[in-house]
């Protein structure tokens, strides 16, 4: 079962994110063809989406996934249930959504209005709750494969037609808005079809009402958590938009921002690959294990956001073919390093999911968010989109930490995983890399070196001291 769990958790980590890794290399094929402006509109769009998305389905995962393990004979009857409620509360809610795109949409992208809210729209609707079926039944009937594989499929034609639109059409950002609608579409049917026609899966209208009403009982408390996210990726453009920050600018924003959401691609695949067998270790009380893997995990995600920030005036005219572009290096360190809290994060989470005491989660993310929301209304009319850029730091860095104060993680979490010295590595890289980033190569290589050695002896004096 151990090898069971290691290879599906590899297949829904590595598979569905080779599109995104190659989507990185095709930026020097795309950016000659961009601005700011673009980078901008697709930025605020994509914010405003995010700050709506978390109530699309109304936290229904958790109840499909209880349904499964609660109810094994029937829980096809409580997912069809809640299918049709959430299809019907999905006209609600993108009625809704289309008038906030409609005016909260920049001046630039005036002209294709209606044809952009069509392209946001229609996809999830349509297939926005048969893709959380479907996700879910291959993962709780343990097929890792099918999702992966059809990830990739959806990812790689969407690399593709993002290439066509952008380079060969030159559409800017039309080209991205409509390779993401017709990826959309593609994905959608490639889950609808098996949602449908294999499993019989179709929505009932006529639902329990009280059946529902217990569910949102349960599901409703879960949004705050989910809203974290957006509260920590996303607000920040809402916020540049509403204090009339220049569009440029929020571009510029957004496009070193797409480097930090690179860099929570690789935590989260490395995250699913070795996730369960966390969960393993802590059932089998391994804590020693346990507290190795966390280490190795962050050490390795501490390394890669380091060099990658150290080495940024390097790679990034290399991949950025467009000097309005390129003028991102201060934003780009500080929103790399931002992420390389992710690992000690699920060292602390992953005991409150196992234990159950999910009750705490809101204290750890939410306010992270807030903090973030906050400060981001304080600061960036007096400093611009670099003030974005630090409160992202700070708000991720207080929900990476914060909760190893908290008594329940502390009562079950029995790994030293030394949550201060991990706290004051990560600051110290991002000054040595804001520090070293404009100094030559050499330099570079033996910071770099010193940095690495550093974590390497790191490690081997965790392995030690483990041992006596």
């Amino acid at each position: 079962m151990y090898r069971k769990l290691l290879k599906n958790s590899a297949i829904y980590g590595i598979l569905p994110q080779l599109p995104k890794i190659a989507s990185f290399f095709v930026l020097p094929l795309i950016t000659p063809y961009l601005t700011a402006a673009d980078y901008g509109v697709v930025g605020v769009l994509a914010a405003y989406i995010g700050a709506f998305s978390v109530f699309h389905l109304l936290g229904f995962n958790i109840i499909v996934v209880n349904a499964f393990y609660h109810h094994p004979k029937q829980y096809k009857w409580y997912w069809r249930q809640a299918y049709g409620f959430l299809w019907l509360w999905s006209i609600v809610y993108f009625s809704l959504l289309g008038v906030v795109i409609y005016y909260t949409l920049p001046q630039e992208a005036s002209a294709n209005k209606w044809l952009i809210i069509a392209m946001k729209v229609l996809p999830a609707f349509f297939f926005g709750v048969s893709d959380m079926l479907a996700v879910n039944y291959y993962r709780l009937n343990h097929k890792a494969l099918p999702i992966a594989s059809r990830s990739l499929f959806a990812g790689l034609v969407g690399i593709a037609l993002n290439y066509y639109f952008i380079a060969g059409l030159k559409m800017g950002y039309m080209g991205w808005i409509t390779s993401e609608f017709i990826t959309a579409i593609v994905s959608g049917i490639l889950f609808f079809i098996p949602v449908y026609k294999r499993w019989g899966l179709t929505p009932i209208f006529n639902f329990k009402r009280r059946l529902i009403k217990k569910a949102l009982k349960v599901s409703m408390p879960v949004i705050p958590h989910y809203y974290s996210t957006y509260l920590l990726n996303s607000s920040d453009r809402v916020i540049m938009e509403r204090v009339n920050v220049p569009t440029n600018e929020i571009g510029r924003y957004s496009l070193a921002y797409n480097f930090g959401i690179y860099i929570e691609t690789l935590s989260n695949a490395v995250n699913q690959a070795v996730g369960p067998n966390l969960l393993e270790l802590i059932r089998n009380n391994k804590w020693r294990e346990y507290q190795q893997l966390i280490f190795a995990f962050q050490a390795l995600i501490l390394f890669v956001c380091f060099t990658l920030s150290l080495w940024v005036t390097q790679w990034v005219p290399f991949l950025i073919r467009n000097k309005e572009l390129q003028n991102i290096y201060l934003l780009l360190i500080i929103i790399l390093m931002s992420y390389s809290y992710r690992p000690i994060y699920i060292g602390c989470t992953g005991v409150i999911f196992y234990y159950e005491r999910t009750s705490i989660l809101w204290r750890i993310t939410f306010i992270g968010g807030v903090i973030n929301v906050i400060a981001n209304f304080i600061f960036i009319p007096i400093y611009g989109v670099t003030a974005a850029a630090v409160t992202t730091f700070i708000s991720l860095l207080y929900m990476g930490f914060s909760g190893f104060f908290f008594e329940v993680v502390k009562t079950y979490n029995k790994a030293k995983l030394k949550p201060l010295m991990w706290f004051l590595l990560n600051i110290a890289c991002l000054f040595l890399a804001i520090q070293f980033y404009d100094f030559g190569v050499v330099e570079k290589l033996i910071i770099n070196g010193i940095v690495l050695l550093g974590l390497g002896l790191l490690q081997i004096s965790n392995g030690v001291t483990d041992k006596k």
